[in-house]
Order: C-alpha cells, then sequence, then structure tokens
C-alpha cells in the first residue's frame, strides 16, 4: 500500500488544526449528552449522526464523561476526518467503533469481534496521559445477597441483622484481597505497585426502615484479578472465602449468604513489545510529542483483552490526558486530545497507507 508522501502528511496535520474549534464544539455537544447505564440512548444516536455525516457505517459503542471516554471517542472521528479534509482516503479498512457495557462487561466489544470485524492492529482511544498500556489487569464484578430474620428494634436478640453478617464477610473478603496482594509482588508488570489489587464494595442495600432488624442485605463487589491466578481461579477463592466464612464466622453463620458472578470475568491482557504496531505509534508520537513515548502497567480493565486476548492482534491503549475519571470534575485536556487526534489522522495514513479522493 502507497505510503502518504510528506505533503499529504502536512495536508492532514492541516485539517486537524483547521477542524478542531468543530471538534471541541462537537465534544462540549456529547458530554453535554446523558449517557448513563440504560440511558445512552440520546448519546448515541449523537454519534451515529456524527458517524454517517463523516460517511462511515455505524457500529455502536457507549461511552461517558469528558475524558473517559468521549474525548477519544470524538478524536477517532475527527482524526478520520481529517484524512478526509485534506483530500484523502485510506488505501486499508478503517473500523471506527462505538460499542456498549465496556464499563461492566466488555460485551460491546465482544460483539463487534463476533460479528466478524478484526483487523491488524486495534489502536483505543482510552484517556491514559498520552503514554501506552503495556499490561492491564482482569476484573470479576460478583453479588452476595445475605438472609436474616426480622424483628421488631426493642427485640433485636429475637432477630438477625443481616448487615451485620454483610460487615463480617466484608471483612474476610479484605483478607483475601490482602492475600491476593500479597502474592502479586514481584510480578514482572504489577510487582512495583504498592497496592495493584482492589477490592471495591460498590453497591450496599439492606433494610426498609430504622423500627425493624433487616432481614436481607445485597452488596455487589468489584474486585481486580490477580495476573498469577486468571478468572476462574480467583472465583474459585471467592467461593471458597464466603463458604469458609458461612462455616465458621459466628456472625455470617447465622444467616445465609450466597454468591454470584454479575458482570465483569475477564482476564489481563499483555501488549508484547516489539510489534510494528507498537514501533508507528511511537514514531508519530515523537515526531508529534517531542518526547518519547512511555509505557505503563494500569490494574484498570480495558477492552484491549478482546482483541489481544481473543484474536492475537496488537491492541494499543493510547489516548489522551484526562483527571478525576468517573468523578463530578471530571476533565480531559484540549490540547492533549489535539496532539492525539493528529496522531491518530497520521496513524491512519501510514498504517493503510492513502489515495487522493
Amino acid at each position: 500500500m502507497p505510503a502518504p508522501t510528506a505533503e499529504q502528511e502536512q495536508a492532514i496535520r492541516d485539517a486537524v488544526v483547521r477542524g478542531f474549534d468543530d471538534q471541541v464544539r462537537f465534544l462540549q455537544e456529547l458530554v453535554a449528552t446523558p449517557s448513563r447505564r440504560t440511558d445512552e440512548a440520546d448519546a448515541q444516536r449523537l454519534m451515529a449522526r456524527a458517524f454517517e455525516d463523516a460517511g462511515l457505517t455505524v457500529d455502536w459503542l457507549y461511552g461517558r464523561g469528558a475524558g473517559d471516554m468521549k474525548g477519544g471517542l470524538v478524536a477517532n472521528l475527527f482524526a478520520y476526518k481529517a484524512l478526509r479534509a485534506a483530500g484523502l482516503l485510506p488505501e486499508g479498512r478503517v473500523h471506527l467503533q462505538s460499542v456498549p457495557e465496556e464499563e461492566c462487561t466488555g460485551n460491546g466489544t465482544l460483539s463487534v469481534m463476533q460479528h466478524g470485524y478484526t483487523a491488524d492492529a486495534v489502536v483505543i482511544s482510552e484517556p491514559m496521559g498520552e503514554a501506552l498500556v503495556r499490561a492491564h489487569l482482569g476484573v470479576i464484578w460478583f453479588d452476595v445477597d445475605i438472609t436474616g430474620t426480622a424483628a421488631h428494634a426493642q427485640e433485636m436478640s429475637r432477630g438477625f441483622n443481616a448487615l451485620d453478617a454483610a460487615f463480617a464477610l466484608i471483612v474476610r473478603l479484605r483478607e483475601l484481597e490482602q492475600h491476593w496482594n500479597e502474592i502479586t509482588v514481584g510480578d514482572e508488570h504489577f510487582g512495583d505497585q504498592e497496592h495493584p489489587i482492589n477490592l471495591n464494595v460498590g453497591v450496599l442495600e439492606a433494610g426498609e426502615w430504622p423500627s425493624s432488624v433487616p432481614d436481607r442485605c445485597h452488596f455487589s463487589v468489584r474486585v481486580v484479578v490477580p495476573p498469577s491466578l486468571g478468572s476462574q481461579r480467583a472465583w474459585e477463592q471467592i467461593e471458597q472465602c464466603v463458604e469458609e466464612a458461612r462455616e465458621q464466622d459466628p456472625v455470617v453463620s447465622r444467616g445465609h449468604a450466597t454468591v454470584s458472578r454479575s458482570g465483569f470475568f475477564s482476564d489481563r491482557y499483555v501488549l508484547q513489545p516489539g510489534s510494528e504496531a507498537e514501533g508507528l505509534l511511537r514514531e508519530l508520537f515523537s515526531d508529534v510529542a517531542g518526547r518519547e513515548l512511555e509505557a505503563f502497567a494500569t490494574p484498570a480493565y480495558i477492552d484491549s483483552r478482546v482483541y489481544g486476548n481473543y484474536q492475537d492482534v496488537p491492541s494499543l491503549v493510547f489516548g489522551p490526558v484526562a483527571e478525576s475519571l468517573h468523578g463530578k470534575d471530571e476533565r480531559v485536556n484540549l490540547e492533549s486530545v489535539k496532539r492525539c487526534t493528529e496522531i491518530y489522522a497520521l496513524y491512519m495514513a501510514r498504517w493503510c497507507g492513502v489515495r487522493e479522493g
């Protein structure tokens, strides 16, 4: 495939600059569009219209937040539009994907893969501070349900508070979390991180009103999978932890606790160094940013594991600088978005080759 000429690459750069005000306005519109889980249709319709306006066939992907990852999603689109504005078309096939469930299952990207979409390389524009993700860990979501015995608050001894069992069981799970961090010390990618394995109790529900002893409690957990275990062995240890608490803990054993998987059940992914795909990203980053591209390992989940683990396609996770992800003051750096957009556009041109059109 013919590589872009120096003049064509300069035209791409100029097109990114000329189109950036429109890009920022579109990003503001997308950030202002609600996209909470189960309420993402309006944001997806907005992206669908934008993809269609760019002459693309729409594939669906849901995202949220200025940084995580609407800034990256819009950068992908406007990188493609920069090629078109420069009077160029990629010789190779380019897929722009917008998919659901990245925050809880990864099923959106899995569905895209199952529908036959694949490539020679994948670039995922997650907000990684303009660094490359070398490795990320797997994640498991699970639910715990506990039943107790209801009673009037003045006769608490006649009942059993399901919340008490939940608190005691969470202590047991914290001990498992500590053990998993201990066995991760010395790992090639995560061994030098202070606390890479995090167990987060994200939802806790119990009771109906203050004057009754709660006879039920539900809590939901997201936990990172230790690199030495994998998701299946980690899940077996979670089940064992709950079972031992049921049998041995004097508080948990007074209720009835069950545990079930509820979302993520994924393994880690390691991007092996030295691929042609990574080499091109490093070359372009050095050219545009004026410094060497750094790589790091993150305990976060990323959809790169889908293409990397299931199709052996090098999956490059690289995106703009953003802060306070999932927080009320989340923000993305616009200059960083512009740099990433330029890199993505040039990456498409050099990887695929271009023709006038």
